[in-house]
């Protein structure tokens, strides 16, 4: 049987992932969006073009027709990408909240997992995209990552202590 305080770690962490997944989900909708905008485009371009090759094999950009059913099946699948990046941020976070040695080691995966899936992107979208490819989803990933730090920062003051009490390198032993 858990503790009673175990499961409240366990809500907080599901519900802290969540809202930061569905954050960075936004924040990157948005930030492509309002891209799509500047260059002249449907600020539904790039999820359409991304949900067309995904799951429609479209190949060529210039065949792209902007319709619900890629622009909703490339966001689902974002949506669930984000939500289990939360979900992991959170639980991160929660290991550094109860070890705060552990703080400066949270953010070893988050960089690695962040830097892959940019890098993937990146190889994916400049065929689609062109050279423009690479500066949206830098951009839309720096709002990501912008957005979601924010809002752990702000939500976890534990956090905050154990980062400004525990200087990098310190392990917290006396």
């Amino acid at each position: 049987m858990t503790s009673p305080v175990a499961t409240t770690i366990r809500q907080d962490v599901f519900n802290s992932g969540l809202v930061t997944g569905l954050i960075g989900y936004a924040a990157v909708a948005l930030a492509t969006a309002v891209l799509n905008i500047d260059v002249g485009r449907s600020p539904f371009y790039t999820a359409a073009l991304f949900g067309s090759v995904l799951f429609y094999h479209v190949t060529d950009p210039g065949a792209l027709l902007i319709t619900a059913g890629p622009v909703f099946a490339y966001n689902a699948l974002h949506l669930l990408v984000f939500l289990a990046l939360g979900l992991l941020t959170a639980w991160l976070v929660s290991v550094a909240e109860r070890h705060p040695a552990a703080a400066y080691i949270v953010l070893l995966p988050l960089l690695f997992v962040a830097a892959h899936m940019f890098l993937a992107l990146v190889i994916f979208a400049q065929p689609l995209l062109g050279d423009a490819g690479p500066v949206q989803i830098g951009l839309a990933s720096i709002a990501a990552a912008v957005a979601m730090g924010w809002y752990v920062w702000r939500s976890h003051p534990l956090l905050r202590d154990a980062l400004r009490d525990l200087p990098l390198g310190d392990t917290g032993d006396a």
